[in-house]
């Protein structure tokens, strides 16, 4: 477990460092590091964290945004930093879940990270053109058994989140959707919505107010609840796919060896600033949950949804690098 093997070195660092204890810490600015461009989920979010930090730091908490690399330089500048707490980094799935099995030459590992908190659970919900003749998960599996290769589902790409999600459909359903990508959920969608490509898996955010307006269906959500934004959208447990399960995770994370008095200082303040009703508001805005989950707990999660990806994508031997 990630926590698990650096305890005695967290531990062994908040000994040697005494300017370090619970009264005088933090005594600088913090820095987040988002590795995406400025205005989306994971950056809006950091920014409203940063800010109920600092007002209980009494320290400036500012964000950086370092793009670029599919969040690999972000994160190779967090796993780099001094392991002391002020500089951290708003990861994603994408940072240790997914990217460790499709870059061979990953300037980064799991263990170069110590857990601090998660800020967000994001599951996907499986979207539909109207004129796909499948209303749930059972016809649409029928359907794609009777007419194999015939329906298509848009992906953002080789090795991103849509594409995964829709391997593992591929292997729970014993169906093999047709891939076809797309630079961007916008186009993806434009598509989706014309009828050049049937399925997408999206964002309840995104997709709701297209299932409200009869544009789009909801064929199943992975989440273990359904979403009170789409409550009509039946989870893929409730449709016969329990396998289906699956989120893209966002946390803050810190360089292995930060002393474990300053992870949970940090913990601490992160968890405090997604109760406040704003920032819960905006997590829930795009479809998000928050559960306030201790630095063990979040490693914990991280390496359950490591093993789910690494095992998804073994077999597609993709490599990005």
């Amino acid at each position: 477990m990630i926590t698990r093997r650096r305890t005695l070195q967290a531990l062994a660092a908040t000994a040697a460092l005494p300017g370090i204890a619970r009264a005088a810490w933090p005594d600088k600015p913090i820095r987040i590091i988002v590795p995406y461009a400025p205005g989306g989920f994971t950056d809006i979010v950091s920014r409203l964290v940063a800010q109920k930090m600092s007002a209980r730091f009494g320290q400036p908490v500012v964000v950086e945004n370092k793009a670029g690399g599919s969040t690999t330089i972000g994160a190779d500048y967090v796993a780099k930093s001094a392991p002391d707490g002020y500089t951290l980094i708003m990861a994603v799935t994408t940072t240790l879940s997914t990217n460790p099995f499709l870059f061979k030459k990953l300037s980064y590992k799991m263990s170069d990270f110590e857990p601090v908190a998660l800020t967000g659970l994001t599951p996907f919900v499986l979207s539909a053109h109207p004129s796909v003749p499948a209303n749930t998960v059972k016809e649409l599996v029928a359907l794609e058994k009777a007419r194999p290769g015939t329906l298509s589902l848009a992906t953002l790409g080789t090795g991103s989140s849509t594409h995964l999600v829709g391997a593992m459909f591929n292997e729970a359903a014993g169906v093999n959707l047709t891939y076809i990508p797309y630079k961007g959920a916008g186009p993806a969608l434009s598509d989706l919505m014309a009828g050049h490509v049937q399925l997408f898996f999206d964002g309840i955010a995104t997709s709701a107010p297209l299932f409200r307006s009869g544009k789009l269906k909801g064929i199943a959500i992975s989440s273990e609840q359904r979403s009170p934004a789409a409550p009509n959208v039946p989870t893929f447990a409730e449709s016969g796919l329990p396998a289906m399960q699956a989120s893209s995770w966002y946390g803050l994370l810190a360089p292995a060896g930060t002393p474990a008095a300053v992870i949970e200082t940090l913990n601490k303040a992160a968890n405090d600033a997604l109760r406040e009703s704003d920032v819960r508001a905006r997590v829930e805005q795009d479809g998000a949950t928050a559960p306030l989950l201790t630095p063990q707990e979040f490693g914990k999660l991280i390496e359950q949804h490591t093993r789910t990806w690494g095992r998804i994508i073994a077999p597609l031997n993709i490599q990005l690098d």
